[in-house]
């Protein structure tokens, strides 16, 4: 299966009109950037995407394990998981942006992998 999506602004500040139009035009997903040095908070974006779409997948394009400690991220995406009617899709990495931004290199390997195994369970 093939499914379309599309990147936002940096900011994440899209207006809630713009949901719409976009799940009109018959995208498949939105990605919101996780990236606190550069856009606004993905959650709360995404929720309030989710409260005036009914189809698009919601998902961030990517958060990551060290500046979003792994227990926040996986409330953070449950609860959106249950108010988007299980539109939620948890994009993760090591981290580039929001850590370059910070100062610091991307999350090493062994550790991203247990962090991801962790949420996965």
């Amino acid at each position: 299966m093939i499914e379309f999506w599309q990147t936002n602004v940096p900011t994440n500040l899209i207006p809630v009109e713009t949901a719409k139009a976009v799940e009109a035009d018959g995208w498949d997903g939105q990605w919101f950037m996780d990236s606190q040095s550069l856009g606004a908070e993905p959650y709360v974006a995404m929720g309030a995407w989710a409260a005036v779409t009914e189809r698009i997948k919601l998902g961030t394009g990517v958060t990551n394990v060290l500046t979003r400690h792994p227990a926040v991220t996986a409330a953070a995406a449950s609860t959106l998981q249950a108010i988007s009617g299980a539109r939620a899709v948890l994009g993760i990495g090591r981290g580039d942006s929001s850590l370059a931004c910070l100062g610091y290199a991307p999350v090493r390997l062994p550790a991203f992998h247990r962090v991801v195994q962790d949420l996965q369970t």
